[in-house]
């Protein structure tokens, strides 16, 4: 049985390859990895598909394990922060080192093998696997911290990836929290339901395809796109950190006059980069950028019941549209109402 689920893991693995290197597209970093930890799990589903035929091999788990979840923290941290910090990159690194050095000297991942927990492992294995928790953990909450705080934020882009990365870290924490459970009641020798831990694995493998396969569009492009034969290579591309100073911070879409020629010259950058740029961040236009940035401001001032001392009109200018008429327009399009029915909606 087991066998057969690692192999259809496997399929829905390659389909997801497939699926992601399709057509004359261009990779960002993030696609990368994803591409990477597809890659991973794929193979360390075929790889137990092999070893439940019958054909051993050694610490393949142990490997697939670590490089998965390093993987899939890079991952995270690319998609929430837009780089890998250093300090991570370091730990990662000395994890890395430690983990060789225990995988020469026999050390396995503990198991839950007919619901019996397995844990043959000696003082410095058992050492190593606690610390190896604990970085991962440590990572998620660090994550989470870091998503916490952008919950005001009113980057939409912000916006889009608490949602997805919330539902992401709220299924791995679920799984996580259930396979504990069972190792505490299989320690304490309280039968369960649950026989072999490799049900859970299975089953955070293909949850994690899922989400990958599923993502939002505009992961895709979160950092600059460019072909396999162009990575490294592009200079002039615009940084996402710099347009995000330019236009969420310093809140460029709030002024009246704002154009795609000004911000462009303001970036430093041509008309063509930035809406090149645009296109791929969040499949939009510039126009398009800026009013649904106004709207949402606008939606913030109506909720902070502000609406009481100014006027329609007052709040319309302070969230940049030039006129009541474009105002309405755009509220309309993307709320779906006027703003006086939004009103009702809080009240």
């Amino acid at each position: 049985m087991y066998a057969t689920f690692a192999f259809a893991i496997t399929m829905l693995g390659v389909f997801s390859i497939l699926e992601n290197i399709k057509g004359n597209q261009k990779f960002s970093v993030l696609k990368y990895y994803m591409l990477l930890t597809i890659i991973c799990f794929t193979t360390s589903s075929f790889l137990d598909f092999l070893n439940f035929s019958g054909y051993s091999i050694s610490y393949y788990k142990e490997i697939s394990r670590v490089a998965g979840a390093i993987l899939v923290l890079n991952m995270l941290f690319l998609i929430v922060l837009k780089k890998v910090p250093k300090f991570i990159i370091f730990v990662e690194a000395l994890h890395l080192l430690f983990f060789i050095v225990e995988i020469c000297i026999g050390f396995q991942f503990p198991e839950i093998i007919a619901q019996k927990i397995l844990f043959n492992l000696s003082f410095t294995h058992n050492l190593f696997f606690a610390l190896s928790l604990l970085i991962i953990v440590s990572s998620f909450i660090y994550i989470a911290f870091q998503l916490y705080k952008k919950r005001e934020s009113q980057n939409l882009y912000d916006i889009k990836v608490i949602h997805w990365v919330s539902w992401l870290l709220f299924s791995l924490l679920l799984l996580f929290i259930f396979n504990l459970t069972l190792v505490i009641l299989n320690t304490l020798q309280i039968s369960t339901f649950y026989y072999d831990s490799i049900i859970t694995l299975f089953f955070m493998r293909v949850s994690l395809l899922f989400f990958i396969l599923f993502r939002p569009r505009f992961l895709d492009d979160d950092s600059i796109a460019v072909s396999f034969n162009d990575l490294f290579l592009n200079k002039s591309a615009i940084s996402f950190e710099d347009f995000e100073f330019l236009f969420y911070k310093n809140h460029y879409y709030l002024n009246i006059e704002a154009n795609l020629d000004d911000f462009a010259l303001k970036l430093n950058h041509s008309k063509e980069e930035v809406l090149q740029f645009v296109s791929s961040q969040l499949d939009q236009s510039f126009a398009e950028l800026l009013n649904q940035n106004r709207v949402e401001y606008l939606k913030q001032l109506l909720r902070s019941k502000k609406y009481e001392s100014f006027t329609i009109e007052a709040l319309s200018e302070m969230s940049g549209f030039g006129s009541r008429r474009s105002m309405y327009n755009y509220f309309n399009k993307y709320v779906g109402m006027t703003p006086s029915e939004f009103i009702n909606t809080i009240n």
